[in-house]
């Protein structure tokens, strides 16, 4: 645990996972288990991903934060349909892309690293 604990993007994801928890729990039926399901399994594949790049050695991380980014771009067309759709309420949505946008800097200044 003591290899990723430090990092900010790592508690940035969790925590706003647990916000995506929140929205996701009051999405309508038809939605929770189809949009609502692909959600949260993008947002967990992304910290999974954060955890397994950062346990690589610096010379190997472009292609894992390379991923991150996708699956980020990937997160964000879904939420922001499901937001579109008239599942996330416009106060949650307004938190989410704070967080969104939080995240996706650091993923950038990563990127920006790798290189």
């Amino acid at each position: 645990m003591a290899q990723y604990l430090h990092l900010p993007i790592y508690i940035k994801t969790y925590n706003f996972i647990k916000i995506v928890h929140r929205i996701v729990h009051q999405f309508r039926k038809e939605y929770k288990y189809t949009l609502g399901s692909e959600l949260l399994h993008i947002i967990w594949q992304i910290l999974d991903e954060i955890i397994a790049t950062n346990s690589l050695p610096d010379n190997e991380k472009k292609e894992g934060i390379e991923e991150i980014s996708q699956l980020f771009d990937k997160f964000k067309i879904r939420f922001r349909f499901a937001y579109e759709a008239g599942l996330v309420p416009c106060a949650k949505f307004g938190i989410a892309q704070k967080e969104i946008g939080e995240i996706g800097k650091m993923i950038g200044g990563w990127q920006k690293w790798s290189k």
